[in-house]
């Protein structure tokens, strides 16, 4: 109800006052409609549509009306003041909003709310015109008018509504409106689409996992809405600063267009946050575009205010003369002759019965590995391996009784999950009209029981989910509804197999039947041949089937021990040797593609394929890149990740995903890749930026959820250069506040045996203290140190900060962990320093850290550890109590601990005698068989 676009009526004529600019630089109605339509038919994205008031002003008072019906509720000792401050506005706009600040000053804003509520209440016929002052009094009275009254509802809401139900669940995305009114939910719901408002009046907002878990369509009043609390109308609250919207708005803008209708687009806070994203440039990184249908014609008068500064930035296109009560009309409007059936679902897409045949499909993208599309499941397109059949034969089997259970297609990555889950979804659809078969969309709400009575009260219901693994506790949490058999409910799932297993699969197994996919007979490998032929896809041209077939057959056979098959199989058949160039050709391409000034796609890539080739091969241990790792290397918040970063690589270099995981389609790419990445000279700058990543990750305290750790701590996985590479990043993440990362790369130059991990330890010794987390790392470091120093020749200094690493004074009580690996390098370094001094005081000191390790960690790491200087069964030593044990120690290395402490300046604290009491204590207790 602020000032913006009334959407009403003819627009003017255009007037191209600007001499730089013509009808080419902008879009009129024409255009928009032919994009939206382009956007219906591609639904590779969706749709966030920003209605401001220009369409529910053709049915609720105007902004001049409304500044009438505040100045109504002001106390009469007011109204001087009222109308002296609102004449002292020239513009309508701000008008109203001097009325609303004078009006709350003076009788508050719950008086603000009724006036509000009496304007909206004219849209409302069944009140009667007597009763709306008692109404706009009663919130409750308004909501139950909101749920069962008969309204007036605007033609662009009536249009949009009738366009909205036509789009997939997937392409309808949440919408925002500057409006206080019930209007564009009403509806909705006249459609099918059930709809909730959320009111944002403030920057108090929800956050996302709230709008992820409405199960109704979520429409986002960032003014307020009518019957809440509060609304922003008072200049201040306007225009003021809001970071949380901010925050929504960058996560609502990640991979969506964007459509603003009847808004002019004034400096309020959702202008703000839409600056803050468009003109950042960060909308290009969230792969979002930004539709803007400005009423008026006149180039110069719409780009004179803020909305000028938009144009020609990147993903914002304006579009003039649109009158938004006619935009949703003509091309839009869905065909007559279509059966009508309900819109799907908040987050769901109805599966097609029919699969349109699309001109501009290409076969070859899923050939090489992309995500299948519905395209690619179009009978006949692709082959129905055998697991599919299997896969449909289980899900009908249970449609047949009804529903209450359902199949799960388990297997690793790479094995024709994801296309047999949609050939089977359609040919359900298209086999058994009697049972509505909804698709999961990304985003979609949490499974639950009031969800899925709603979804049953529409019909039987098979639901199919790729990911199975993201509604898995739900389903188990809600079984009472869906797994009695003739439930009305069915599944049709797919999973990565450890996904399954580990998560509630082995809950879920009485009702859901797994059928696995692993492997390809011999007709499947023919039929895939005879498919690459119809498609002219052979390899190197070749036409011998049986040829192709026979190997396919047998890469497949062999790859068997190796997790993945079916997509190995493919690599192998249709590139073998040249997989290579054809890697160095892709990530070349990526290079060109800059996210920052020294970070491009080619380096995400490359990290993607560094931490599966090192941590996760086949993609089976949930170790690879997380997203918020990806994000992270560019320096982002990590839902930029699923923005231009993913999208691209999915294009480009057909990633795939497992959980929050990010993959290669196949481990012999990552390793080539890899591989590639030593030869060109960048593999240095790609392992430090997953280091990097890691450690930021961890200072910004994220949650372990987000996967950040294997990046941070890749280090220890990897062998020298690309150990010290990545540990570099990590200490480089974590800037001045981490002593751990800074442990792992000492253990890293270290491992690299160039003599360079001492000099490193003495930089960092005497100023430990100064890190946040000295007291969990230090006696991490002490070891570190320890063993570098023995490796330096310097086995005294080395033994003395071995034992200091089992005192009790240093850093937080000693664990078994931390007493192993102290234990070990003490026993050690005491051998190396007898062996040079042949000093018989300490000659007994391997000998009792090896009884005590055996005590502290079992036989067998004591056998693998120190078995060399393990005593025999009956030695006089093993009498000894492990106060005697420990008392020994300390007696031994008191005088090496200090002059180490001297020596090294390390800074720790001690007694001045060292403390065994811990260790002792550990020793003690009863041993459990566990490992260093």
């Amino acid at each position: 109800m602020a000032r913006e676009d009334n959407g009403k009526g003819a627009p003017p004529q255009p007037q191209w006052l600007d001499r730089f600019m013509g009808p080419i630089d902008f879009g009129d109605i024409t255009d928009l409609k032919i994009r939206l339509q382009f956007l219906a038919e591609e639904a590779d994205r969706r749709l966030v549509t920003v209605f401001g008031s220009g369409i529910s002003s053709e049915v609720l008072p105007s902004v001049p009306q409304l500044t009438e019906i505040f100045r109504e509720h002001v106390p009469k000792p007011g109204l001087a003041r009222f109308d002296a401050t609102v004449a002292d506005a020239t513009d309508p706009g701000l008008k109203y909003q001097s009325a609303a600040a004078v009006l709350t000053k003076q009788a508050g804003e719950p008086t603000v709310m009724r006036a509000i509520r009496k304007a909206v209440l004219q849209a409302c016929p069944d009140v009667p015109e007597t009763d709306v002052t008692a109404v706009a009094r009663d919130e409750e009275r308004c909501r139950e008018y909101a749920r069962t009254g008969n309204w007036i509802i605007p033609r662009g809401y009536q249009r949009f509504a009738q366009f909205f139900a036509s789009l997939s669940g997937g392409a309808r995305g949440p919408i925002i409106t500057t409006n206080f009114d019930p209007l564009i939910e009403i509806a909705l719901g006249q459609v099918g689409i059930q709809a909730v408002p959320i009111p944002i009046p403030t920057d108090t907002v929800p956050a996302m996992g709230q709008l992820s878990e409405a199960i109704a369509h979520p429409v986002l009043h960032i003014h307020g809405y009518w019957t809440g609390q509060a609304t922003s109308n008072v200049p201040t609250r306007i225009t003021s600063a809001r970071p949380g919207l901010d925050d929504v708005l960058r996560r609502l803008l990640t991979n969506s267009v964007v459509l603003v209708v009847g808004y002019s687009g004034w400096l309020d806070s959702f202008m703000r946050s839409m600056r803050s994203q468009v003109l950042d440039n960060t909308a290009d990184l969230l792969e979002a575009e930004v539709l803007w249908a400005a009423y008026e014609t006149d180039a110069a008068a719409v780009t004179s205010g803020p909305l000028g500064d938009f144009v020609g930035a990147p993903g914002f296109t304006l579009y003039l003369g649109v009158d938004g009560h006619e935009l949703f009309t003509d091309e839009l409007e869905r065909d007559e002759t279509e059966t009508e059936e309900a819109p799907s679902q908040y987050g769901y897409s109805r599966v097609p019965r029919v699969l349109a045949d699309s001109a501009s499909y290409q076969p070859g993208a899923f050939a090489e590995g992309s995500q299948p599309v519905w395209a690619d499941a179009a009978p006949g397109r692709w082959p129905v391996l055998s697991s599919t059949v299997s896969l449909e034969q289980t899900v009908v089997e249970c449609l047949r009784g009804g529903g209450g259970g359902g199949a799960v297609a388990i297997g690793p990555l790479g094995e024709g999950k994801s296309l047999a889950l949609r050939q089977v979804a359609h040919a359900v659809a298209g086999s058994r009209p009697e049972w509505n078969v909804l698709w999961r969309e990304p985003g979609a709400p949490l499974l639950t029981k009031d969800w899925l009575n709603d979804v049953r009260a529409t019909g039987k219901t098979l639901i199919c989910v790729d990911e199975a693994d993201l509604i898995m506790d739900d389903m188990v949490s809600t079984k009472d509804v869906w797994a009695a058999e003739g439930s009305g409910i069915a599944f049709l799932l797919a999973s990565q197999d450890r996904l399954w297993w580990q998560g509630a699969g082995s809950t879920l197994r009485p009702w859901i039947e797994d059928v696995v996919f692993h492997g390809i007979t011999n007709d499947d490998a023919r039929n895939i041949a005879l498919t690459w032929q119809r498609l002219g896809l052979l390899p190197n041209d070749s036409q011998e089937i049986d040829s192709v077939a026979e190997r396919l057959a047998a890469s497949a056979d062999a790859m068997v021990a190796e997790s993945n098959t079916l997509f190995g199989a493919v690599l192998d058949v249709r590139y073998g040797a040249d997989l290579g160039a054809r890697m160095e050709d892709l990530v070349r391409k990526l290079h060109e593609i800059k996210l920052t000034d020294s970070v491009d796609l080619g380096d995400i890539f490359g990290g993607i394929c560094v931490m599966q080739h090192a941590l996760d091969k086949n993609g089976n241990r949930g170790k690879g890149a997380s997203r918020s790792v990806i994000a992270a290397i560019v320096g982002l918040d990590p839902v930029f990740a699923d923005g231009k970063i993913l999208q691209t690589l999915g294009r480009e270099a057909a990633v795939t995903f497992a959980g929050n995981r990010v993959y290669c389609r196949h481990p012999s790419i990552a390793a080539t890749v890899v591989e590639y990445l030593h030869r060109e000279g960048t593999a240095s700058k790609v392992y430090e930026l997953v280091g990097q990543a890691g450690g930021e990750r961890l200072v910004k305290k994220a949650s372990i959820l987000e996967g950040y750790r294997d990046a941070y701590k890749l280090s220890r996985s990897l062998s020298a250069p690309e150990s010290v590479w990545a540990a570099k990043g990590a200490v480089q993440g974590t800037g001045r506040k981490i002593l751990e990362s800074r442990v792992s790369l000492l253990r890293a130059l270290r491992l690299e045996r160039k003599q360079r991990a001492g000099a490193y330890a003495r930089n960092l010794a005497p100023e430990l203290a100064d890190y946040d987390d000295y007291h969990r790392a230090v006696r991490a470091f002490l070891v570190e140190f320890s063993i570098s120093l023995r490796d330096e020749a310097e086995a005294q200094t080395s033994a003395g900060l071995a034992a200091l690493a089992l005192d009790d004074q240093v850093g937080f009580a000693l664990d078994e962990d931390r007493a192993g690996y102290a234990l070990v390098s003490l026993a050690k370094s005491a051998a190396a320093l007898n062996t040079q001094t042949r000093d018989t005081a300490t000659k007994d000191a391997p000998a009792l850290c090896s009884i005590l390790l055996e005590y502290i960690r079992g036989e067998e790491d004591a056998s693998k550890h120190l078995g060399r200087f393990r005593p025999t069964a009956h030695h006089d030593l093993r009498q000894l109590s492990t106060v005697k044990l420990c008392g020994q120690l300390s007696t031994m290395f008191n005088k090496a601990a200090a002059q180490a402490l001297q020596e090294t300046k390390v800074d720790v604290e001690t007694r001045g005698v060292l403390s065994f009491g811990t260790l002792r204590r550990l020793a003690d207790r009863p041993r459990r068989p566990t490992r260093l």
